[in-house]
């Protein structure tokens, strides 16, 4: 697991969401220097470590459910956490329509993923999520409702996002996104 440490790969400024078309996913856009670098470049004066950024999840992009199972002493390596990798890599990421929602959801994942962990009462959380949300999501994937799953996840995501409100907002500003308010 490649954590960038000491690199660029690890700074709050690098947008590892918007990487140059014409390179490679290593080469992302730094918004303090507004421009790409190699994520294993030496860090510079601006830099400040990204502590939402989960870099093992970059490569499976289910940040909150992975949290949701750590929190809940459950192994990602289940059936269905495959089930769910498949489902974003072999339907939504080949759709364009759903380019915008995993964006958003590769933003603000990893903050909730983290506030999850850190908060010392999420266990009941996790359970209620998993109970409430998950199960009927992965029964959805399996049976080949896919649009009705997504609608499931984001309405999931959407209850954390309001628990986790401040959060977000915080990191957001912080990562120089902009978010109408």
């Amino acid at each position: 697991m490649n954590t960038y440490d000491g690199c660029c790969g690890s700074c709050v400024h690098m947008n590892t969401n918007k990487w140059n078309p014409y390179s490679s996913k290593d080469y992302c856009y730094c918004t303090e220097r507004k421009q790409y670098y190699n994520l294993n470049e030496s860090k510079c004066r601006y830099y400040e470590y990204d502590d939402y950024k989960d870099y093992y999840d970059l490569n499976h992009r289910w940040h909150v459910v992975t949290a949701i199972l750590k929190k809940l002493e459950l192994s990602d390596s289940y059936d269905c956490v495959k089930l769910l990798h498949d489902y974003r890599k072999n339907y939504l990421e080949k759709e364009k329509k759903y380019d915008i929602l995993l964006f958003l959801y590769d933003i603000i994942g990893p903050v909730i993923a983290k506030c999850i962990l850190d908060d010392e009462d999420s266990y009941e959380l996790c359970k209620r999520i998993a109970r409430e949300f998950l199960v009927d999501i992965i029964f959805m994937v399996r049976d080949g409702n896919s649009k009705e799953a997504l609608f499931k996840y984001i309405e999931m995501i959407s209850l954390l996002s309001n628990i986790y409100q401040s959060k977000i907002m915080e990191y957001m500003e912080k990562k120089k996104i902009m978010v109408k308010k």
